[in-house]
């Protein structure tokens, strides 16, 4: 069972363990510091939510934290945001990712949001199949990155 909920600071203590022990993912994430506090982290993602104009939710599998997804650079007059998302790498190819990010589309058209899009590496296959399910715009960002669109 997959659920998305809004991050708060009792999760911190298992995104922290998380970042410490899944050394893929700190890769993938340009985390290079192996020890990480928990207020630190937890002032970090803070920071960037309103930096960014950012909600931050949590990717449960049952009752374990398996990710983070986000609506970040919200427009109100436009109706739009960006999607960001990660999974841990032992929570992979078993369809969290997509299955969260349909939940984050539907909350984003609940709250009648437009337009939902994001910057996605050219070889992350997994990402474009995600988001390939809704009819996206792929436009050419560089010769690494395409933006994808969806109009919701």
């Amino acid at each position: 069972m997959i659920s998305i909920k809004p991050f708060k600071y009792d999760s911190v203590n298992e995104l922290v363990k998380m970042f410490t022990d899944d050394e893929i993912l700190r890769k993938e994430l340009g985390l290079e510091a192996k020890e990480f506090s928990a207020d630190e982290e937890y002032e970090f993602i803070t920071n960037w939510s309103k930096k960014t104009n950012s909600e931050q939710y949590e990717i449960r599998y049952g009752e374990i934290l398996a990710g983070m997804i986000s609506l970040s650079h919200i427009d109100d007059e436009k109706k739009s945001a960006r999607i960001g998302y990660w999974v841990g790498s032992e929570f992979r190819n078993r369809g969290i990712c997509k299955d969260a990010f349909g939940l984050l589309v539907s909350a984003a058209k609940e709250r009648s949001f437009k337009i939902l899009e994001s910057g996605i590496d050219k070889n992350n296959v997994y990402s474009l199949k995600i988001w390939g399910k809704y009819n996206p715009e792929i436009i050419e960002k560089n010769e690494k990155q395409y933006t994808v669109k969806i109009k919701i």
